[in-house]
């Protein structure tokens, strides 16, 4: 029985997830939730008080867990900060995979940010249990890039506070672009893309000194130097690790 009450209510609040999305808060009614729970009236009130009780646990079971990838990665998989971001992307993608089973539309960012606004006026301590999930992930990162910093996985001179802001700002940032721009479908192959450059520039990178006949490389960080026909040419390298047959 108790398992029973419990698919009940989760299918509640599935339900009640689709209507928010698609509808502002004042205009869903409880009517509304109940017809496409398929549920009683009285099933309804026995789980949830009011229409702010299922608002309240659509927004910690779908919304929430958007704002924190690093506290949900195990200690396995906080190895080194390469390890982190594959672990963190699979999190992500997780998620949105959950959230389009659940949805009866194509979800785009756009619903998704537009959900986000409503929770910030309809759930009181929105803002605050973000603030704090967000606090959890930027010391979570920062302590996984000073970490690199010492074991000599990443650059020494980092300014890690900036670099950890910079993972956590990432996902949302990229959400909001594509949310307004003209991408149709939630995914994290660009969120992928930006770390692992942003990686990239973390790490040390090497000067190549190619000479045309030798082909002896000469380590310098930051830059790329090959020698062609008399004159030297110069690149900063945005991806490692280093291909020394690559064509500047």
């Amino acid at each position: 029985m108790g398992v029973f009450k419990e698919i009940i209510k989760d299918k509640i609040v599935e339900k009640a997830f689709n209507l928010f999305l698609i509808n502002s808060y004042d205009s869903v009614t409880m009517q509304q939730i109940q017809e496409a729970s398929e549920v009683s009236r009285g099933a309804i009130y026995h789980h949830f008080k009011s229409k702010e009780d299922i608002f309240h646990a659509v927004v910690n079971i779908y919304l929430l867990p958007a704002f924190s990838s690093y506290s949900m990665i195990t200690d396995e998989e906080k190895k080194s900060l390469q390890e982190i971001i594959q672990a963190s992307v699979k999190y992500r993608q997780n998620h949105i995979n959950q959230l389009k089973d659940i949805t009866s539309f194509k979800l785009t960012d756009f619903y998704f940010y537009k959900f986000v606004f409503q929770a910030t006026e309809h759930y009181k301590d929105f803002t605050e249990q973000v603030s704090i999930l967000m606090e959890k992930e930027f010391n979570g990162w920062r302590t996984l890039i000073q970490a690199g910093m010492r074991s000599g996985e990443l650059r020494a001179d980092i300014d890690s506070d900036f670099a950890a802001q910079m993972f956590v700002s990432m996902p949302m940032g990229q959400g909001m672009f594509s949310a307004f721009g003209d991408y149709v479908n939630i995914n994290t192959k660009d969120i992928r893309t930006s770390y692992m450059r942003l990686y990239a520039l973390l790490k040390h990178k090497f000067l190549l000194f190619l000479h045309h006949e030798s082909l002896q490389p000469i380590q310098y960080p930051g830059l790329v130097l090959t020698q062609y026909e008399g004159n030297l040419k110069m690149k900063y390298l945005d991806l490692l690790p280093l291909d020394l047959n690559q064509q500047f």
